[in-house]
């Protein structure tokens, strides 16, 4: 028989919590025994890519966006003194409450006042994956980056004048005209001119090239001449370019997924212009440090180079650009991916992986058969999983397990996780550890508006 999702001494903070997650499962799928109610809790735990801990060969940047995920975790759980208790105990409170009861048929069943509760919180997300979708729409992002792009010219120009800081001032400069030409792409996909709005931002990202690269070269001639302005106060510039790159890269993300789900070239261009604002923003950064030890010369040197990066992207989008004129039909979402794609879609492997550690982690071995129906039954597209069917954050197409079960194994074995005796998988001693490890390490049930975006963009491309 399969364990129960059980940890001990954990600390969580609860806020969508173990509790409203089983009582949506019961609205929707109707009593379930203990069995069922822990499959869900795995399953939900799996899928929960970005609480994955970081293994070894991953690239540097999933590295660095898993171990500030486990970051996120720690402050977190530093600041309650909660215990989780696993799907048993919360079945327990819940029933405490009087919101669940067990029937006749040993199922858990939702009580009338807990079914008035589950039917709100159901209410609940349907309203926040309904609104999620509402901003992921090529409209909603153009709309959202000009209110964006108009805050963070407001806040670099001011603080450019205050500090003297010409590299800023500069970057100031480049984001309002960002802001005007976000507000012509945003009437541009609103009334169906999204054509133009495309060379509007090609044409943009030539006039930035040539401004960087105009404002390096002066900069460089008034620093060998003697005559670069220092900058007063360079640790502002400093605070104000970490803000904007902040800004840069959500935006960076946010353009370029919503631009590939939609095919929308005009989005992706802005992406791109939103990547170089992250390289100018290093610059600048660069260029206060060296300024306070009397170097002021860098970051013009480090222009340069932008200018020419920016310039290249420029050309480039100009040339899909002219072939999307032209009439030929243009798949975006191979060419411009987004730097964690391939995280997602490792995670689906591990969340695969780890279900069959789970269905092994009873006595009873398992043979390849019994195991290819479990996975097709528990990752289904039909199978009801709270909140994360809500947010289309499952896997929404079926996955081809007969063909890539040995992909899936491997590892497993390798590893010495399971081990195969006469046509029976059997799970380890190290492979129980394992699965019980990473258990533990999923402190947090809560969904915060920033997790559900990204829990949409790992969503697959295709079926959006």
């Amino acid at each position: 028989m399969t364990k129960e999702l059980h940890t001990h001494n954990n600390v969580v903070k609860p806020v969508l919590g173990f509790d409203k997650f089983l009582m949506m499962a019961l609205l929707k799928e109707g009593p379930l025994n203990m069995w069922k109610l822990s499959e869900k809790s795995m399953l939900f735990i799996s899928l929960i890519w970005y609480q994955q801990l970081p293994g070894k060969g991953q690239p540097l940047m999933e590295r660095l966006f898993f171990n500030f995920a486990k970051l996120r975790s720690r402050i977190e759980d530093g600041e309650t003194g909660k215990n989780i208790h696993g799907t048993q105990a919360e079945i327990d409170k819940l029933t405490e409450m009087g919101w669940v009861k067990l029937n006749s048929q040993e199922k858990y069943e939702l009580t009338e006042e807990g079914s008035k509760k589950a039917l709100k919180l159901e209410e609940d997300m349907l309203k926040e994956a309904k609104s999620l979708d509402s901003e992921l729409n090529p409209s909603a992002t153009a709309k959202n980056t000009t209110f964006l792009d108009a805050f963070l010219a407001l806040l670099k120009l001011g603080a450019g004048l205050i500090s003297g800081s010409m590299g800023l001032i500069a970057d100031g400069t480049d984001a309002t005209m960002d802001t005007v030409e976000a507000v012509l792409v945003w009437l541009g996909i609103k009334y169906h001119r999204e054509n133009l709005s495309t060379f509007l931002v090609i044409f943009g990202l030539f006039i930035a090239s040539i401004s960087v690269g105009y404002d390096s070269i002066t900069h460089i001639l008034a620093s060998l001449a003697g005559n670069a302005e220092p900058i007063t106060l360079p640790y502002l510039v400093i605070a104000v370019e970490m803000i904007a790159i902040l800004a840069a890269v959500f935006l960076f993300y946010y353009q370029r997924f919503v631009g590939k789900i939609s095919n929308s070239l005009t989005l992706i261009s802005q992406s791109v212009d939103s990547k170089n604002h992250i390289y100018i923003g290093f610059s600048v950064i660069l260029g206060a440090i060296f300024a306070i030890n009397g170097i002021y010369f860098v970051d013009a040197v480090i222009g340069l180079v932008v200018a020419a990066g920016i310039f290249i992207d420029a050309v480039d989008l100009l040339r899909e650009a002219i072939s999307a004129r032209k009439g030929g039909e243009e798949d975006y979402s191979d060419k411009y991916k987004l730097p964690l794609e391939a995280c997602w879609e490792e995670n689906k492997l591990m969340a695969f992986r780890n279900w069959i550690l789970y269905i092994l982690w009873g006595e009873s071995p398992k043979k390849r058969g019994e195991i290819l129906k479990s996975l097709h039954e528990a990752f289904h597209p039909d199978n009801y999983i709270p909140v994360l069917s809500e947010l289309k954050a499952t896997c929404i197409r079926i996955y081809d397990f007969e063909n890539k079960f040995d992909i899936l194994i491997k590892p497993l074995k390798e590893h010495e996780l399971i081990i195969e005796e006469l046509e029976q998988f059997h799970l380890t001693e190290k492979g129980g550890k394992h699965l019980e490890h990473f258990i533990t390490n999923f402190k947090y049930y809560d969904v915060h508006r920033s997790d559900e975006i990204l829990l949409a963009m790992a969503r697959d491309e295709k079926d959006n």
